[in-house]
């Protein structure tokens, strides 16, 4: 999938993107608290993406500007990151839009209580609230997707 106004296209992760995706997903996280230390939050993502499919979205100049870690048999996206300046451009909800299709069924993620910018932006989406709060995933919300 491509952006043609924007200049951003989606294509399955490379070994060499991991450096970039975990730049981006550095960068986005130093607006909340990390829930545990970022040495073990950069481990589960490393363990994600060796067990999952995962999606990144790249433009020429700019380099990886997102990521998304999708569980395909699950249809359970654990990570979706877009770099701060490239929000409002699309790359999320393209992301999103590849990772369904991958998955032919509606996604399931968890998304901070506290991430509110997040909890709209998938609302807007057509994403609701699947189940009430649960005791194992203190802090977070599961959304399920149009």
């Amino acid at each position: 999938m491509s952006h043609r106004a924007a200049g951003w296209k989606i294509r399955l992760r490379m070994q060499s993107d991991n450096s970039g995706i975990e730049t981006v997903f550095r960068d986005c996280l130093t607006a909340f608290p990390w829930r545990g230390q970022q040495t073990e939050e950069i481990i589960r993502l490393r363990h994600a993406i060796s067990l999952s499919d995962c999606l990144v979205a790249h433009e020429l100049s700019a380099g990886l500007i997102g990521f998304l870690v999708l569980e395909r048999k699950k249809a359970y996206v654990s990570h979706l990151f877009v770099n701060p300046d490239w929000r409002l451009c699309g790359v999320g909800s393209g992301l999103l839009g590849v990772a369904r299709d991958m998955a032919r069924a509606p996604l399931q993620l968890d998304v901070d209580t506290q991430n509110e910018t997040a909890v709209r932006a998938y609302k807007a989406m057509g994403w609701i609230e699947k189940v009430g709060p649960d005791p194992n995933r203190a802090g977070q919300r599961r959304l399920s997707g149009p």
